[in-house]
């Protein structure tokens, strides 16, 4: 009897487990990454190990642009998939879930129906809005005070006593700063910048939470009630302002915390249902502060990395800089009656957009850096969809990934080289490059799902790389472990990149 149970055991594991997914399954007509591809240990193994990324690139480039990762999983690397599974309203994976998930609320990015999602979206896309970001007030005003009382007098400081400086720490202080203010108003922003403990302390609870170390849902708990106590003022401030319309010298208003909650007040019965207010506005505008100093910090490390490998392309970059008008220099002397910089405006948003060499510096960067270089999990729709001639099932786990896009060498020739000059040499059209090359970059993904905050991201970030080189050169003074990990979110290995700046007159 025993034998007999045994035996059917054996006959059912060797069925399921390798005569379904090798010979039945629709899949087993896609090449395998690996041998074992019909199994799911391959993928799960390179996952657990931290080579995923470079695993699947790869498989990619020895395989072809469409792959069988696991049993029930496929990776894609063409434009083909990319227009289907990203503008055809998969939905996403489970995975967001347990990733992006606050105070137990959804959130654009962990959302997992395509409905829900574009009724949230639409809520406060209006600010974060290209024509919104370049003309707003209140993102000009912040911008002006972060640089010229927080940013550049630190930067300042350290180039008058020769001391280092550690960017990538910098950088997501930054992000914070900027994101903070233009959410929740200037006086309720966080002032990493100048308040390094605060700084400090919360960069060691994300930590904590990030990459799954001792005390990971405490120090997430901590994290969320910051963000809750900011929303409590923010929502302070918009009753004011409701009751009491704001001076001409009003600092600034919390942006996006006034424009999420007075549509959701209008939206309230039809979409928050027993989902609580507060909790929505508030896990929404948490992973837009995550995303301001994970990503944003990644990102600009990466542009100062590859500046100061160029010294050369320093000085050109300082040349066109200096062409805005107004320009970006700074003057620490507060003593000094020829000092503007209490007064003098930024130049217009547009003109430094429009600066070719820092587009070009920036794209490529982003390009070659990718901050979020890992998959991007959907589901495929019941019906299922056929890409690149291969039919898939519905209820696949389907993904493609930036790494496999941006490093295409018959878009972007010699891919691993930085050559920011590939985004100047195009047909004049979009961000820059080909119209190709713009079809396959793929920083801030793409369709109803990407980034929500590209616009304001790369104001900002242009913004501080304009405002640092106009008055500074760098050299690099520790980059030991500034290769990118092998994850998701792909942060510098050694969580720094050390600079000396140095003042140009």
């Amino acid at each position: 009897m025993l034998t007999s149970v045994l035996a059917a055991i054996l006959l059912f594991s060797i069925y399921h487990y390798v005569i379904l997914p090798v010979f039945v399954s629709p899949l087993s007509k896609i090449p395998n990454a690996h041998l074992t591809s019909f199994l799911p240990f391959w993928i799960w193994w390179k996952r657990r190990t931290g080579f995923e990324n470079r695993s699947i690139f790869a498989a990619h480039q020895e395989n072809g642009p469409i792959l069988r990762l696991g049993p029930n999983e496929v990776s894609v690397a063409s434009l083909d998939g990319l227009r289907q599974i990203y503008t055809g309203g998969f939905d996403k994976d489970p995975w967001y879930i347990g990733e992006f998930r606050n105070y137990s609320t959804p959130n654009l990015v962990s959302m997992m129906d395509y409905k829900p999602h574009s009724a949230q979206k639409r809520m406060v896309t209006n600010v974060y809005s290209k024509s919104y970001v370049q003309n707003s007030p209140d993102l000009q005003t912040l911008s002006k005070m972060i640089l010229n009382e927080r940013l550049l007098p630190l930067l300042q400081s350290a180039a008058d006593n020769s001391s280092p400086v550690n960017v990538y720490d910098l950088a997501g202080a930054a992000g914070m700063d900027f994101m903070s203010a233009y959410i929740f108003g200037i006086t309720n922003f966080t002032n990493f910048i100048s308040d390094v403990p605060s700084r400090q302390h919360y960069f060691k609870l994300w930590r904590n939470k990030e990459r799954r170390l001792p005390g990971r849902d405490i120090a997430h708990k901590e994290l969320e009630s910051i963000c809750l106590a900011r929303c409590k003022a923010a929502e302070e401030l918009s009753q004011q302002l409701i009751e009491k319309p704001p001076s001409s010298g009003f600092p600034t208003k919390p942006v996006v915390y006034s424009q999420f909650s007075s549509q959701l007040a209008q939206k309230s019965s039809e979409y928050i249902n027993s989902q609580s207010k507060h909790l929505v506005i508030a896990s929404e505008v948490f992973d837009h502060m995550v995303a301001s100093h994970d990503t944003g910090s990644i990102s600009l490390t990466y542009v100062f990395y590859e500046l100061c490998k160029n010294p050369v392309l320093q000085s050109s970059l300082r040349s066109e800089l200096l062409t805005l008008s107004p320009t970006l220099k700074y003057y620490p002397s507060k003593t000094d009656s020829s000092d503007p910089s209490s007064t003098a405006a930024l130049p217009d948003p547009r003109s430094i957009d429009a600066l070719p060499l820092l587009n070009g510096i920036f794209y490529e960067a982003l390009r070659l850096h990718t901050a979020t270089p890992g998959p991007q999990p959907r589901i495929t729709p019941p019906g299922g969809t056929t890409i690149d001639g291969y039919a898939i099932p519905g209820g696949v786990r389907i993904s493609t990934s930036a790494r496999c896009l941006h490093q295409n060498g018959e878009v972007y020739p010699k891919p691993m080289a930085f050559q920011p000059e590939r985004w100047m040499n195009g047909d004049g059209k979009g961000f820059g490059g080909t119209e190709e090359m713009r079809r396959w970059f793929w920083a801030f993904s793409s369709g109803g799902r990407m980034c929500l905050g590209s616009n304001f991201a790369t104001q900002v970030l242009k913004l501080i790389i304009a405002s640092i080189y106009t008055n500074y050169t760098t050299t690099i003074v520790d980059d030991e472990g500034i290769e990118q990990m092998d994850t998701y979110t792909a942060r510098p290995v050694g969580d720094k990149l050390i600079l000396q700046f140095h003042r140009v007159e």
